[in-house]
């Protein structure tokens, strides 16, 4: 079975799972990547993931529809995963076209935003509120001229599960999906202990989005109620916004590559987003055995309730987070038996497990009546 991956961008959220793949399926695969790199992701400090042992290729501005109807004739057998309906336009106008030509499509698939907020900055309101009333009707119409012709949907958290369901897309080639990264190795390295008070961290960029201001003001009360939890603030963005809080720090930035090392040497790891697709740091946080509180619309909450390794708590909910916050400032003991469970769940989230699971979901036998696909990451398929 040979696979051709068509992605917007090359990220390590996708590499190392179609690497992966790649060795499960004996068959040499192609990535088609729209651009290089993002100049956003740039300057929050992504750097390109090393892919030198890929066949990879650039869709460049110039002649990129010859360029891709190439790819389409020197691989008619393959099935051809195309990363989102709208990551690129240019894919999408290539996804109808393997389609009419009767190759096999399928599509990987983050859910559309909800909320009037910037997914990579901050943006103008009107301009966001604008988007979030388009992009229903935008993906509505997507489906319709593609959905009913579609081998898979990797579906990337239960939001594009429910989404593309709605759109037209039939629930038995819905697979719920996520992203995953291998566990960096901590050289003998031990985690934080929970003695001595909580040591919160928050990892991404300080944006409206991520959900900042809520766990700001959470922890202007923890701090008045005198309850003993520490967070250390990372990443790109508005430092002004965590000036004056007592309890809140901020370390800057983490090199790229080097988050799971410094997320283990805390206690929780917490992402109160408003919106986020999947949200990897929750990965590289259980894979050091650290526990996540997280708000209910972010993607990778699911690891939280297969795995018990944490809470799950309402996005924009100030007192639901100075609750939880609470909680685990007077029960440390909750927090340890936390990353037992964390310790015992993250072999699920290898890319190996993941490119197992994808490529049982696309072989050709996946609609006979006996055929089941045990998801290891979501409590309810």
């Amino acid at each position: 079975m040979k696979v051709v991956s068509w992605q917007s961008v090359l990220t390590e959220h996708q590499v190392h799972t179609t690497r992966a793949l790649q060795d499960v399926s004996h068959e040499s695969m192609v990535i088609v990547s729209g651009v290089k790199e993002l100049k956003e992701r740039k300057g929050q400090g992504w750097t390109m993931p090393d892919v030198s042992d890929l066949d990879v290729r650039y869709l460049e501005k110039s002649g990129w529809w010859k360029a891709g109807i190439d790819i389409l004739c020197a691989n008619k057998e393959a099935i051809h995963l195309f990363n989102g309906l709208w990551a690129d336009r240019r894919f999408f106008a290539l996804l109808l076209e393997a389609q009419r030509r009767g190759i096999q499509t399928a599509l990987i698939t983050e859910p559309f935003a909800e909320v009037p907020v910037g997914y990579l900055g901050e943006g103008a309101v009107w301009k966001e509120r604008l988007k979030t009333k388009l992009r229903p009707w935008l993906y509505r119409i997507g489906g319709w001229f593609v959905a009913k012709k579609l081998k898979a949907v990797f579906a990337i958290s239960n939001k594009a599960v429910e989404q593309f369901s709605k759109i037209g897309v039939r629930s038995d080639v819905i697979f719920p999906f996520g992203y995953f990264i291998p566990a960096m190795q901590m050289n003998g390295l031990s985690c934080s202990s929970v003695e001595g008070g909580i040591k919160l961290i928050f990892v991404g960029a300080l944006i409206q989005r991520k959900g900042i201001q809520t766990l700001v003001n959470a922890m202007r009360i923890c701090n008045a109620k005198k309850l003993n939890v520490q967070l250390d603030i990372y990443g790109h963005g508005d430092v002004e916004q965590l000036r004056g809080v007592n309890g809140v720090a901020y370390k800057g930035t983490i090199p790229f590559g080097q988050a799971q090392k410094v997320i283990a040497e805390y206690d929780v790891l917490v992402l109160p987003s408003l919106h986020d697709g999947w949200g990897v740091v929750v990965n590289e946080a259980l894979l050091q055995d650290v526990p996540v509180i997280v708000s209910d619309q972010v993607g990778a909450k699911t690891l939280i309730e297969k795995s018990g390794a944490g809470l799950v708590l309402p996005a924009g909910d100030c007192d639901a987070w100075v609750n939880g916050l609470s909680r685990i400032a007077q029960d440390s003991g909750c927090v340890r038996a936390w990353k037992a469970k964390a310790a015992t769940f993250k072999q699920c989230l290898l890319p190996e497990v993941a490119a197992q699971y994808m490529y049982e979901c696309l072989r050709e036998d996946l609609h006979k009546p006996d055929k089941k696909i045990d998801n290891p990451w979501y409590s309810v398929c």
